[in-house]
């Protein structure tokens, strides 16, 4: 009796085939949210070291009023509400007064309030200075504001 031993045809799988993408692992939606986040964390970082280089070159630079409603305006009511102000100069203006001033936008006293707010915030957050100021109940243009309307 001969016994022939042949080589075994299966042979270790070990790097051979297609290895699964990250995507088949965790979920193409699941895949889709992480590299969204991953985009968001670079993006912000970015904005980031733009509002450090801001900060740092904004006294050698020129702001045209152009470029400020395009930050902190988000719609013509709100260049109006900027415009009311600039009008009225330092002393200001109560926010009803400018609620009826722009009667045709259908404003309240809080809707100015808050629009100024929210503009505050946006030039804030891009050039660390704000629109109006509060004096007392009344809504002021800030110095900055004004130097850049001259």
């Amino acid at each position: 009796m001969q016994c022939v031993h042949g080589t075994s045809e299966k042979v270790a799988q070990k790097g051979s085939g297609k290895r699964r993408t990250r995507a088949e692992k965790v979920g193409r939606l699941q895949y889709i949210l992480e590299r969204i986040r991953l985009l968001e964390g670079k993006i912000s970082q970015i904005d980031l070291r733009t509002r450090t280089l801001m900060a740092g070159l904004r006294e050698w630079m020129s702001f045209q009023p152009s470029y400020i409603q395009k930050v902190a305006c988000e719609d013509e009511v709100d260049v109006e509400i900027i415009t009311c102000l600039m009008q009225k100069g330092v002393g200001g203006l109560l926010p009803s007064a400018i609620a009826t001033e722009l009667g045709e936008y259908g404003l309240k006293r809080w809707d100015v309030t808050r629009r100024i707010q929210r503009m505050n915030k946006k030039l804030t957050k891009e050039l660390g200075q704000k629109v109006a100021e509060k004096r007392g109940h009344q809504w002021a243009p800030t110095s900055f504001l004004i130097d850049i309307w001259e």
